[in-house]
């Protein structure tokens, strides 16, 4: 994908968790009207508004978010929800930072594709395969003598092909 090169919506991005996924669609969304403001002549002033409730609306999914991986007990909620907080400061730090608008305008593409394609390809997708687990286990545990048995789930070195 070439920088200068609107970020879409894809199918293939989809979780199949419909709170996550309409989120993630809003936050192309947004995405998509910083890219609209760069094809006109524009302030600073009104990129950052809109940077602002990319900012604001981030922050709001990644709390949903974590509350579903709660919710569901995912076992890598802490390094998650880390990660989350990271994309959140190096958001505001660089519209703090950055002084001319056309820098800033490259280094929000770059922060746009990290959050938008690579964390929810290489990151939440994570979320639907310990799922996906989750319900293999159980039709597993069903039909074993010995309910009780616990199962364990390591989701640090899942690659998911895309």
């Amino acid at each position: 994908m070439l920088m200068d090169e609107e970020i879409l919506w894809d199918n293939r991005y989809s979780l199949g968790i419909n709170i996550v996924d309409t989120q993630h669609k809003q936050l192309f969304t947004l995405v998509g009207k910083l890219y609209a403001l760069d094809n006109t002549k524009n302030t600073k002033e009104e990129f950052k508004i809109i940077l602002n409730e990319l900012s604001e609306y981030m922050k709001n999914h990644f709390k949903d978010e974590e509350e579903y991986m709660q919710f569901i007990k995912y076992p890598a909620l802490e390094e998650h929800k880390q990660f989350h907080q990271d994309l959140i400061d190096k958001l505001a730090e660089t519209i703090k930072s950055s002084s001319k608008l056309s820098i800033l305008k490259i280094k929000i593409r770059i922060i746009a594709k990290r959050v938008l394609i690579e964390h929810i390809v290489n990151e939440d997708i994570k979320i639907k395969l310990f799922e996906i687990s989750k319900i293999n286990n159980s039709l597993i545990f069903d039909s074993a003598d010995d309910k009780d048995e616990e199962y364990s789930f390591d989701i640090t070195n899942i690659k998911p092909d895309v």
